[in-house]
């Protein structure tokens, strides 16, 4: 009885075994899975640690710690999944109680990721880092949607002898900078409508391009652009003025020259913009800026309209950009739009800058006067 009963039974056992691994298979698609929940973590934690030591990085140039750039140069993973079954019998003719029957399975899951480092150091990258930005780089990032005068008070020293807190592109200094003329030079050119004012290309006959502002020759008459030459010290004869990435001696009212930042230089500039902890600042950790009656300088008046690092003993509960340093958590607040702009600006300054920059979509193409 028993054996007839294990013989109509074992059919059935042996597909399950032989045919369920291959269902289950199909159930789980392990492979398609594993892309759709590894991808996206990866993802994101790779973007959370470059925000963090990008941010780590500007709190070391505040602190004049020496600073470092570990990127993630490669991610590989690679995906095993095994599966088994067995099947035992054991029949005796002794009695009921020596037949048995028994079968069993085994799964195993295995993800093995590979990520790899490239420190960035060397002769090379210190040049890169020291060097000042990209002319070229102010059609990219303008014909990226950024507004003009963020790119230009984050990337320029001194623009046709306007000052822009040139000595805050350093090591924090012991005597506030100039700027008040710079942003009133900011505040003029944000009073003017985009299209009136932009970037082009001049293009010489030797092919040579050069970046140039131009101004619509109709707002020529608009108060806003007058008040913008006047203070650029431009002659108002054109509405095509060449940019020039350097600073002659002799003036030249119909030209722009620019000394622009380097990445290092705009690095120092918006670290001025992290609230120093009291008892860091009671420790002699940072240097303290003074205005010339020997006030302490606020330097929230420069660095307020781009970005403003807080800190706190405790993690802030937050997604956006943290880091803990020196026994202190340093953080861009969720809701500061503002600053999370202008760090994102920074991000993509730091990547254009370790790279040759590219043309991306048509340029405006200026004519030669």
């Amino acid at each position: 009885m028993h054996k007839k009963l294990i013989s109509q039974i074992l059919p059935l056992i042996l597909t399950l075994l032989l045919g369920g691994c291959s269902v289950f298979d199909e159930f789980i698609q392990i492979g398609p899975d594993s892309v759709q929940d590894s991808r996206g973590e990866f993802n994101q934690v790779i973007s959370d640690t470059n925000d963090s030591q990008s941010l780590l990085n500007l709190v070391k140039r505040r602190y004049g710690d020496s600073i470092s750039v570990l990127e993630v140069s490669s991610v590989s993973t690679s995906i095993e999944w095994q599966r088994g079954g067995s099947l035992a019998l054991t029949i005796f003719d002794g009695g009921p109680d020596a037949n048995n029957a028994g079968f069993g399975g085994s799964a195993r899951y295995t993800e093995k990721p590979t990520i790899t480092y490239l420190p960035l150091k060397g002769g090379d990258f210190i040049k890169k880092v020291l060097s000042p930005v990209d002319v070229d780089m102010l059609m990219l990032l303008s014909r990226s949607g950024w507004r003009m005068d963020r790119i230009l008070n984050l990337t320029v020293n001194n623009i046709n002898g306007i000052d822009n807190a040139h000595t805050a592109s350093g090591p924090t200094p012991e005597l506030a900078p100039n700027f008040k003329k710079f942003d009133k030079f900011l505040a003029s050119m944000v009073a003017i409508e985009r299209a009136d004012l932009q970037f082009g290309y001049i293009m010489h006959e030797n092919k040579d391009k050069q970046l140039a502002l131009y101004f619509k020759k109709e707002s020529l008459q608009n108060p806003n652009v007058q008040n913008l030459i006047k203070l650029m010290n431009l002659d108002g004869k054109s509405n095509i003025y060449p940019i020039y990435a350097e600073l002659e001696t002799e003036e030249d009212r119909s030209e722009i020259q620019i000394d622009f930042r380097s990445l290092a230089g705009i690095q120092f500039f918006l670290s001025h913009g992290i609230n120093v902890p009291e008892e860091h600042l009671e420790e002699g950790l940072v240097q303290i800026t003074k205005n010339p009656d020997g006030t302490e300088f606020n330097w929230s008046e420069i660095t307020g309209e781009l970005i403003t690092i807080y800190s706190s003993k405790n993690e802030p509960k937050q997604n956006s950009a943290k880091v803990f340093y020196r026994d202190y958590w340093f953080y861009i607040k969720d809701s500061d739009i503002t600053s999370k702009y202008t760090f994102m600006l920074l991000n993509q300054i730091e990547s254009l800058q370790s790279g040759e920059i590219k043309e991306s979509g048509p340029t405006l193409t200026l004519p030669v006067n």
